[in-house]
Formats: structure tokens, C-alpha cells, sequence
């Protein structure tokens, strides 16, 4: 085999330990093929298969991407050198990436989809879900916060096909500049304001370990980059957000967040300590409180 032909075929391997439910691979593996279809930056999916098809649990074999996250090769002192770039660079680049995926019809994956997903595809369907996982676990104040978000939503906008956890790990850049979008688990169609949301409360709220007196430094730089992506966002999209959907839309990122960490048993929230729902859970708790007026726990 010549080293060009070996260099095209190699693909990746992408299991779905983080997703134990079959049914989220599934349709993740959809939502990623659809896009890639549509010519959106992505790799091409080559194969995909379920827990009965070898490997004991979902997987999936795409093309391998060229490029290294947005923040790779960042600690010590690199990273506060690389800060002035970094805070027009990480705005930038999400606004630009997520203004071209919105541009894609979604109306293709609609029907890949279908109407009767096993899993939440809509934002409708996110809320009922987390109302009623809420429910099963038992916890009042998150299914009483629930409860309020699907009484008062906004006002109804039209669906795009939003990625739902693009941040600078979920990005490759190569040495051109050019951008791969990875992970389409969380994916799922609805107003352009819930991706919005999604990426400008990722940055907001930074889920970093520090020590507690750069706490408020690190949140307050989180909080400008979170400000400048959805300036730069409205720029590139043309198309303005308004403030109280997407603060709704938030509502429903952190509430899906804190139900995610509820479901979860003592022993394996001490495993996943360094996990950003983890680290963010009393900030996500005071969002979903003052937004609803429920108060509700982290954990």
C-alpha cells in the first residue's frame, strides 16, 4: 500500500463510553453524517455500530481530522503571553463556525431524524425530558425549575441545526486556519439562541480548578469572551439574539447540566471531579435559581 494511499484511509475510532445510551450514538452518527453531507467541516463517517455489533458498546469510524484544539499547547506562562490573542481569536473563530453551520438547511435532517428519536432532538423535547428525569430521581427543585421553563418559554423562532457543545476543545485548527468541528452528541435542531447559549455560558463560566482568590478574575475574563462571541456571532449571522432567549435558552444548558451530575452516584462524581458539569455545578445552580425562582442544589 503506498504511504498516500495509507494516508487517506486512516480514520479514527470513536467509541461512546461517555454516551451510555445507544440511542444518543445513534444519533449522533446521524447528525454527523447529515452535516458532513452538506459540506460542513466535519469528518465523513465511514462506519458506525451499536453494543451488539463487536465492541461491546456504540462506535463510530470517521476520517481523522488534521489540526489541534483551539486551546492546545496553552500552560504557564505560554498561556498568559497568548491571552491578548486568545480573547479575539476563541470569539472569532466559534462566531464564524457556528454562523456557517446555522446556514445549513435543516430540514434534511429532520427527516434523517425523524419524529419518534428515543432521544431529546428538539428543545421542547430537552425540557421534557429533564422534567421528567427530574422527576425519576426524585429532585423537587429540578423538576419544579423544569417545570417553569417549559410555562414560559420565548417566543418560537425558527430551527437550525445546532451543535450544542461548541467550545475550543470541540474545534481543530490546522496550520491554514482551517476549522473541524468534532462531537455531535449533543447536537440537536432548534433556535439558533440555544447553541448561542450553549457556547457563550461555556465561556462565562469557565470550568477551571483554581485557587479561589482568581475565582472572580478568571469569571469576569470568561464573561467578556462569553459578551464578545455573541457580538461577533450577531455580526457574522446577521441575525440579532434576543437577550431574554437566550438567557432562557441558558436556563435549559444548566439545568440539563445539573440533572446530568444528579443522575450520577457518589462514586463515580468523585471520578469525573475534573468534569466541567461538575465544576460548574454552583454556578449553573445559581443561573437556574434566578432565572426561575426555584432554588435549586447542585447536587
Amino acid at each position: 500500500m503506498s504511504a498516500d494511499l495509507a494516508d487517506h484511509l486512516l480514520t479514527v475510532l470513536r467509541d461512546a463510553t461517555g454516551n451510555p445510551e445507544p440511542a444518543v450514538a445513534d444519533k449522533e452518527t446521524v447528525v454527523q453524517t447529515e452535516v458532513a453531507s452538506l459540506g460542513f467541516a466535519t469528518p465523513t463517517v465511514r462506519t458506525a455500530g451499536g453494543p451488539d455489533d463487536g465492541l461491546g458498546r456504540a462506535y463510530m469510524v470517521m476520517d481523522r481530522a488534521a489540526g489541534a484544539p483551539l486551546l492546545a499547547g496553552l500552560d504557564g506562562t505560554k498561556a498568559f503571553a497568548q491571552l491578548p490573542r486568545l480573547a479575539t481569536t476563541i470569539p472569532e473563530t466559534l462566531a464564524v463556525t457556528m454562523a456557517g453551520l446555522h446556514r445549513l438547511d435543516p430540514e434534511p435532517l429532520r427527516h434523517q431524524l425523524g419524529e419518534h428519536s428515543p432521544v431529546p432532538t428538539s428543545v421542547h423535547g430537552m425540557v421534557e425530558h429533564l422534567r421528567t428525569a427530574s422527576q425519576t430521581l426524585g429532585r423537587a427543585d429540578l423538576t419544579g425549575a423544569a417545570r417553569w421553563l417549559a410555562d414560559n418559554p420565548p417566543p418560537a423562532e425558527p430551527d437550525v441545526i445546532c451543535h450544542g457543545d461548541l467550545h475550543p476543545f470541540n474545534l481543530l485548527v490546522d496550520t491554514d486556519g482551517a476549522v473541524t468541528v468534532l462531537d455531535w452528541s449533543a447536537a440537536l435542531l432548534g433556535p439558533r439562541a440555544y447553541d448561542v447559549a450553549s457556547t457563550a455560558l461555556t465561556l462565562a463560566e469557565p470550568p477551571l480548578t483554581l485557587p479561589r482568590p482568581v475565582r472572580p478574575v478568571a469569571r469576569a475574563a470568561g464573561r467578556m469572551l462569553a459578551r464578545r462571541f455573541v457580538r461577533r456571532y450577531q455580526h457574522h449571522s446577521r441575525i440579532t439574539v434576543d437577550p431574554a432567549s437566550l438567557r432562557w435558552h441558558q436556563g435549559v444548558v444548566c439545568l440539563r447540566a445539573l440533572v446530568e451530575v444528579a443522575g450520577r452516584g457518589p462514586d463515580e462524581l468523585d471520578r469525573r471531579a475534573g468534569h466541567p458539569w461538575v465544576l460548574s455545578g454552583i454556578n449553573f445552580a445559581s443561573r437556574v435559581s434566578a432565572l426561575t425562582g426555584v432554588t435549586a442544589r447542585p447536587r
